[in-house]
């Protein structure tokens, strides 16, 4: 499960949940310093507990609907790093930033979509 530090927990959760459609399935710490979100099998986590790794850190993320996601980011004005492509190994992907510079890359196999 990939791991990012982020500044903000609960806007970057906020964040995860409107832009990428995740749940939060598990929070820790009293205030939150850490959650765990899932999304078709993807599970990510978010901790605030890392103040020096926040914005350092870059995801792959293997899932379904990379089309529609793509089309959401787009309409939440998410800038793209690498804008929705097919690659010649048989990948559609797009590459962008969280709130934090963290950085997200989105793929599905070409023709499971």
């Amino acid at each position: 499960m990939p791991s990012l530090a982020v500044n903000d927990l609960s806007r970057a959760t906020r964040w995860y949940e409107e832009s990428l459609g995740f749940d939060v399935v598990f929070t820790n710490g009293e205030p939150v310093v850490f959650a765990i979100l899932s999304r078709d099998g993807v599970e990510l986590s978010l901790t605030s507990a890392q103040p020096d790794r926040v914005g350092k850190s870059a995801v792959y993320l293997k899932l379904e609907g990379v089309d529609q996601l793509y089309e959401r980011l787009r309409s939440l004005d998410v800038e793209m790093i690498h804008t929705l492509t097919d690659e010649p190994y048989g990948m559609r992907e797009c590459l962008f930033e969280d709130l934090d510079g963290n950085q997200i890359n989105l793929g599905e196999p070409i023709g499971s979509g």
